[in-house]
């Protein structure tokens, strides 16, 4: 792959993972207002700006833990925070390796996150609730995979690069 192509990998990997630390955060920050608000009910989080503005209602209902989708006593049905962190995490690391196997795993990955978000921004209308921590994660997924597209175009127009220098 010709030295530009690199560069601009290399400005998408680095776009990728600053998005994935950015959702690392925010999956700290709710799986740390979710915790503490199990133990200390009085807890007020930056997020609870009002009524229905507020992200610790939402981190209590069902679909917290689990997405809503797993019974109480399932090993699955862990706070959501916990999901966000090894996705980002992985996420990253992914992003970091310029192949094919890798490029469309983010891809896949960017794509079921999206479909993810649109679920619990279901969820979020269905309790009449914004989560500004929530809606933050879904803009995020929908970065990352908007670069984890453009990454594997650029990537494959670089194979198909090398298969035209190869024919010459």
């Amino acid at each position: 792959m010709p030295a530009a192509g690199n560069c601009a990998l290399r400005k998408f990997n680095a776009g990728i993972v600053s998005a994935c630390v950015i959702g690392l955060g925010l999956s700290y920050y709710a799986y740390v207002v979710e915790t503490k608000k199990e133990q200390d009910d009085s807890y007020e989080a930056m997020c609870d700006i009002s009524e229905t503005v507020t992200c610790t209602k939402v981190f209590a209902t069902e679909y917290g833990k689990g997405f809503g989708l797993f019974p109480n006593d399932s090993v699955f049905n862990v706070p959501n925070p916990i999901y966000g962190l090894a996705f980002y995490t992985q996420f990253a690391v992914l992003s970091m390796i310029n192949n094919y196997a890798c490029t469309a795993t983010i891809v896949v990955l960017g794509i079921l996150s999206n479909i993810c978000s649109i679920y619990l921004i279901h969820i979020l209308y269905l309790l009449k609730y914004i989560c500004v921590v929530c809606v933050s994660t879904y803009i995020v997924n929908a970065v990352m995979t908007y670069l984890a597209i453009k990454k594997f175009r650029k990537l494959t127009a670089g194979d198909t690069y090398k298969k035209k220098m190869k024919k010459s």
